[in-house]
């Protein structure tokens, strides 16, 4: 995209709207339940934007929704616990940067929507709550393996990878106060870390930036929606829905990415 078109200046007013419904719903989601606003907007916007626009203009928009609450993760993280994680999710995040850099669009779409389909069916069948019994989930060989899958898979699907953290960290913390800190920690160097990688390699423009400032209100209004109707909604059919909805867009992707390659 060329750095001096104006924002959204590729696509048409409808896309653009999508766009602002996408991050509008993924952000609601978030509010809601905490987690889980980068994948439904990646699934959403890959077939407006392309894949690379689509994962760079959500973690700029997720990095701002998440670095206020850092300060609060940093009082209360589970540190012994956290250090060992940032260092596996750090060499998972520089790998798939380095994979999500080199790889053409529709390659990255079939891959992308391969991994998104993957974890989310994973998490419905509960695997990672079943860990082979040879192997001790709360070990540091375990913990490091578990880190840089997370960090590798987030970065190159946009979303998903700290779902391979969730049983170890529930294993791992002491205390509920510990466990939510340590979450915002790896989430919000998780995200900072992929979007320092990416301006490195040159795929924030100042262009997308300025997409990004747009569609904070969409961020911000959703998150507050969220999170005001977080006890009003049956939170087990909402999400049992939203897990079929993004098996439905993931595997969507993977026949379009097929599709292109044949």
């Amino acid at each position: 995209m060329a750095p001096d078109l104006a924002p959204f200046a590729a696509i048409p007013l409808w896309a653009v709207l999508s766009v602002f419904a996408a991050h509008f719903l993924g952000f609601y989601i978030r509010g809601a339940f905490g987690f889980g606003s980068n994948m439904p907007i990646i699934l959403l916007t890959t077939w407006l934007l392309g894949p690379h626009h689509a994962v760079v203009l959500v973690v700029i928009t997720a990095s701002a929704a998440q670095v206020h609450l850092l300060p609060q993760g940093f009082k209360s993280a589970d540190w012994p616990v956290t250090r060992p994680l940032l260092t596996g999710m750090a060499i998972g995040i520089t790998v798939g940067t380095w994979v999500f850099t080199k790889l053409a669009a529709d390659w990255l779409i079939l891959l992308m929507g391969g991994l998104i389909a993957s974890v989310v069916l994973m998490d419905r069948l509960r695997v990672l709550e079943r860990p082979p019994a040879l192997i001790d989930p709360r070990s540091r060989a375990a913990s490091l393996g578990l880190a840089l899958v997370s960090g590798l898979v987030g970065t190159v699907s946009g979303g998903g990878g700290l779902y391979f953290l969730v049983v170890y960290l529930k294993l791992a913390c002491k205390t509920a106060a510990g466990l939510r800190g340590t979450n915002m920690v790896l989430s919000g160097i998780f995200i900072l870390l992929r979007l320092g990688l990416l301006i490195l390699a040159g795929f924030v423009s100042w262009n997308v930036a300025a997409e990004a400032a747009l569609l904070m209100p969409a961020v911000l209004l959703g998150t507050w929606a969220g999170t005001k109707s977080f006890h009003a909604i049956d939170a087990q059919r909402f999400y049992n829905a939203l897990q079929i909805l993004l098996l439905a867009a993931a595997f969507a992707l993977l026949v379009k990415g097929g599709l292109r390659l044949v």
